[in-house]
């Protein structure tokens, strides 16, 4: 992944100092869906607006302390800070991540920073780590990636209520900066009826050049030559129980009995055992030979998944923002969207975008016309890169804001706080490294 073209150095006479922030997030795997991505392209554009940036993370969901296949390699390049602290598994053998090692870091380091930002709710590690911020009085601010929509409270519930009740609600309201990815989700968060201090709406930055720059469609007929003469759906994502995927295929069912050439392709991996179920169900509408499970793709093979698609579609019971739909729109794909998706909510139903309820016959219909418009006007859809440009040409202003957002909670108090706990010098961080469990 390239470092982001898109964005210029900032200038910035904002701080007077340069300003250090943590950001923690409980994993960068790519498997573990797209805030690891997401978190990544937020590090490197603050990087380039001044700010000396580190990142704690750790292994999960592997636990053998290993940094393949995580996404680094162009933060590292941007200039990040990255440290990456062992696994363990959960308590009661909970899904979650875990890590006492990254915990007991922020506990010990956490002086030497203005502000502390973390990425994620629910789970050992966000929760653990603002605990131990809320009792050591330091500035924090958290981004949710969705964690504070109804459809994840309902998700065990009763867990979820009791977890609020010793330790979220209060690690979420003692949050001096709550930073949400659309309007949309602010909206949704709030009617848990917790109180925010102060939130921002901040959205994912995406690098335009990049998406538009793709490699041509038979890169990807090469790799799955099954595709050669047929019409691509073209789903990315975990293959998981938000995106409501079981309505996809009933919805891509109705669409191959109008036009046989279909297929649709699903890029991501299967990290909850789901892709046996879609085969049966897509086995009793007798589509079954007609889906095509790529598995986790990155890099050259995403892009020519989207090269060689003729409809995106994203029709999940709640997205928070949609990256992998702005992605598309970026590459040039009209894209089909739920009620659920967060992103371009005022967008309507028009042009290169179908806005549709998350049901077999309206997301059917939306995709046949989304067809014909591919196979009447071509690809790239001039439509949907100049929506891309119009929402994400310009981040430098977001950039901006944010960066003043900032400054308004560290103030002169935080830093002159960290400035007198950095009297007493620590070990030099090595960039990079591979945190262990006595750090």
């Amino acid at each position: 992944m390239a470092i982001f073209s898109g964005f210029r150095d900032y200038s910035l006479n904002l701080f007077f100092s340069t300003v250090r922030i943590l950001h923690i997030i409980p994993s960068l795997a790519p498997e573990t869906g797209g805030t690891a991505s997401g978190v990544s392209k937020f590090c490197e554009v603050q990087v380039r607006g001044g700010v000396e940036l580190t990142l704690y993370t750790t292994s999960w969901p592997r636990l053998d302390n290993s940094r393949n296949g995580m996404i680094l390699e162009s933060m590292e390049r941007a200039g990040v800070d990255i440290r990456i602290f062992p696994a363990k598994e959960a308590p009661f053998n909970l899904p979650l991540p875990h890590s006492p090692f990254l915990v007991e870091a922020v506990r010990d380091h956490c002086r030497k920073f203005d502000l502390i930002v973390n990425h994620s709710l629910w789970n050992p590690i966000a929760t653990g780590c603002m605990r131990t911020l809320r009792k050591m009085g330091s500035n924090y601010a958290l981004m949710p990636h969705g964690m504070l929509d109804p459809v994840v409270f309902a998700r065990h519930r009763s867990r979820k209520k009791l977890w609020a009740w010793a330790w979220e609600r209060s690690n979420v309201e003692g949050a001096s900066l709550i930073l949400f990815n659309t309007q949309a989700e602010e909206e949704k968060a709030r009617n848990c009826g917790w109180e925010f201090k102060q939130t921002f709406i901040f959205p994912h930055m995406i690098d335009l050049a990049y998406w538009r720059e793709l490699p041509s469609p038979s890169h990807f007929e090469a790799k799955f030559p099954s595709l050669r003469n047929r019409e691509v759906i073209l789903f990315v994502g975990r293959l998981n129980w938000v995106k409501n995927l079981d309505r996809l295929i009933e919805a891509f069912a109705i669409v191959h009995a109008h036009r046989p050439s279909t297929i649709l392709v699903l890029v991501g991996p299967d990290a909850d055992g789901l892709r046996s179920r879609l085969e049966a169900q897509a086995g009793s509408f007798g589509v079954k030979d007609d889906l095509l499970f790529t598995g986790l793709l990155e890099g050259e093979d995403v892009k020519a998944a989207y090269a060689r698609g003729q409809v995106f579609a994203l029709v999940s019971q709640k997205e928070n923002f949609g990256l992998v739909a702005a992605e598309a729109l970026s590459a040039g794909l009209p894209v089909v969207l739920s009620d659920g998706v967060d992103m371009g909510q005022n967008w309507g139903s028009r042009g290169a975008v179908r806005r549709v309820a998350p049901d077999p016959k309206p997301i059917a219909e939306a995709i046949l016309d989304l067809l014909e418009r591919s196979a009447t006007l071509g690809l790239p859809d001039n439509q949907a890169q100049a929506l891309a440009q119009q929402m994400w040409g310009n981040p430098d202003s977001s950039m901006q804001q944010l960066l003043e957002e900032y400054q308004k909670i560290i103030g002169d108090s935080g830093r002159q706080i960290r400035q007198e706990q950095s009297i007493v010098k620590q070990p030099a961080v090595t960039r990079h490294k591979q945190a262990t469990s006595n750090e």
